[in-house]
């Protein structure tokens, strides 16, 4: 589109003639003189083109870029909301998951970064996938394994995840569960820790049982992000498990630790 040369008419200056376009600025030549005007916004208000065709086109340019500027604008105001139900969601004190990885599910697990919470075993809803009604955006999935033959008190840590930031487990059917894309962790071999010392010390109380997934407590959580961190080797590591640690502290509002300082006293 070619502006140089067309006549305009201006609201206030009346007449005149586009002399100079340079895709953000035009100049026009008014019988009072040379007035310059952003373009194509001075066209939403001030400005109207002789030649209909160029107005029309120029209009709908000013349709689009409005558009576009309220959807950024919804864009942002969604992401206001969104923090703001996180920072003011109820948090119940029993919201993590820890789910049993078998050993030929654990290369897909860390692939797709996902898990399934299995299945109802009794009742109504036998043989439907079970709904993970205790997880919210505040949630963080513990993987753990056990090994072949191993008893169940040698069952280790091998990774976690945060849940994503629109995940409501009430309303998950399908009972899969998806990691948050950037808090994410897995454990090289020889740093998965140990998984029943934080939940029950008295091996009797060591047990599994048939089910895929156990709620255990935000507490325990954080403790064992805090201890994780020890393990990690290079700073991205560290880096990682430290934004992953402050971001589950954050929303579970608890008081994040420094390295080596002691558990507070519950």
């Amino acid at each position: 589109m070619q502006l140089v040369g067309q006549a305009i008419r201006h609201e206030t200056f009346g007449k005149g003639i586009i002399t100079d376009w340079d895709e953000r600025m035009l100049t026009v030549c008014f019988p009072s003189g040379d007035k310059k005007f952003l373009y194509p916004d001075a066209f939403a208000r001030h400005l109207t083109l002789k030649n209909s065709a160029m107005q029309n086109k120029i209009q709908r340019l000013l349709n689009a870029q409005a558009a576009k500027k309220e959807a950024e604008l919804q864009a942002v105001q969604q992401a206001q909301e969104k923090r703001r139900l996180l920072h003011t969601m109820k948090i119940s004190p029993n919201s993590q998951a820890v789910l049993d990885i078998p050993a030929e599910q654990e290369k897909e697990v860390f692939s797709t970064w996902s898990v399934s919470t299995g299945h109802y075993l009794s009742g109504y809803s036998k043989g439907e996938p079970r709904i993970p009604n205790r997880l919210k955006p505040n949630s963080l999935c513990l993987l753990t394994r056990r090994e072949d033959g191993a008893p169940e008190q040698e069952r280790r840590i091998i990774g976690a995840f945060m849940v994503e930031e629109d995940f409501w487990g009430i309303d998950c059917c399908d009972g899969v569960v998806n990691a948050h894309p950037a808090y994410r962790i897995a454990l090289r071999q020889e740093n998965t820790l140990a998984f029943w010392p934080y939940i029950a010390e008295d091996p009797a109380k060591q047990r599994w049982g048939h089910t895929k997934l156990k709620y255990f407590s935000n507490r325990t959580a954080e403790k064992i992000l805090f201890d994780i961190r020890e393990f990690c080797h290079t700073k991205k590591e560290k880096d990682a498990v430290e934004q992953f640690y402050q971001y589950f502290c954050g929303l579970n509002r608890l008081t994040p630790r420094k390295e080596q300082e002691e558990e507070p006293c519950s």
